[in-house]
């Protein structure tokens, strides 16, 4: 009885403690939202610019740049999502074949979830680079005459390099996502069709990808509305005359030119609404979704 009467004022306590922290998180996302809004609306005291105008937004829509860079970022986004999504159902299906030996494959599935972005840019460099590793271990094997004969497949006009890092770090979890599906709600289900006569490819269709498809789509979201917005992987892995959108706004930010600093702020407001777009639309249809399938 004492327990159920505590309960409630220890989620009191808990609510009142994770308060501070999020006034302060939330403080600082919209404070930064504003600043940069304002500014994306050509108001800069600084440099003399005291008038509200959507003259930056009207520039940043007829620029060819602009459209090039968002394509691209969009491109690449689609693509590392993608295949990201068709290696991890293959990996998922496979993996929950081998239940005894779950722990260490769990474990090499998902040994790479907590490296950063940022360092798996850099072993995709070193690696893939026309000086990297294989290469050099091409050029040992007198496959290639030369390092630079390697392929170009990092600081390219392609994003190769690019979508080689979104894929190797965001299988693993889109792959947990829906093994977990797969191992808990999808089992009994299969049996009980497979007692009923149904072939391999009527389970599958039946049963096994419409219970893995709200997980599977969710999970795409997250990973797409993350590479369109990433900038450290573009940075260190994309080439300085084809930018995705986060480094055009970069290197307008960086402009010695204080006037270009309302379209690097034109241009993360861009890409914050349509991230926040792919949130609402995850928060909406995702999750609604999968809970009808439940």
């Amino acid at each position: 009885m004492f327990y159920s009467k505590s309960k409630p004022i220890r989620l009191m306590i808990l609510s009142g403690m994770l308060v501070p922290s999020l006034l302060f998180v939330a403080g600082t996302f919209f404070a930064g939202i504003f600043i940069s809004g304002v500014q994306s609306l050509d108001y800069f005291p600084l440099i003399g610019k005291t008038t509200l105008s959507f003259r930056v937004y009207i520039e940043l829509f007829h620029s060819a740049i602009f459209y090039r860079s968002l394509f691209f970022s969009l491109g690449i986004s689609l693509a590392a999502t993608f295949i990201s999504a068709l290696i991890a159902v293959i990996l998922a299906l496979w993996l929950r074949r081998y239940v005894r030996h779950g722990r260490w494959l769990h474990f090499l599935l998902q040994f790479n979830l907590p490296v950063p972005h940022v360092v798996g840019a850099i072993a995709i460099l070193l690696l893939f680079g026309q000086s990297g590793l294989i290469s050099r271990l091409t050029y040992w094997a007198g496959m290639i005459q030369q390092p630079s004969q390697f392929p170009v497949l990092v600081t390219d006009q392609n994003g190769i390099g690019i979508v080689l890092e979104y894929v190797w770090k965001e299988v693993p979890f889109i792959a947990v996502s829906v093994l977990s599906i797969l191992k808990s709600w999808v089992v009994p289900y299969e049996k009980q069709l497979q007692l009923l006569g149904a072939n391999a490819w009527q389970r599958w269709k039946l049963v096994t990808f419409p219970f893995m498809l709200p997980s599977l789509l969710s999970s795409s979201i997250i990973v797409f509305a993350y590479t369109f917005g990433s900038f450290e992987v573009p940075y260190v892995l994309g080439s300085i005359s084809k930018p995705t959108l986060p480094i055009l706004a970069y290197q307008a930010y960086l402009n010695p030119n204080l006037t270009y600093r309302s379209e690097a702020m034109a241009i993360n407001i861009v890409i914050t609404i349509i991230s926040m777009f792919l949130v609402i639309f995850y928060m909406k249809w995702g999750e609604g979704y999968a809970e009808k399938r439940r």
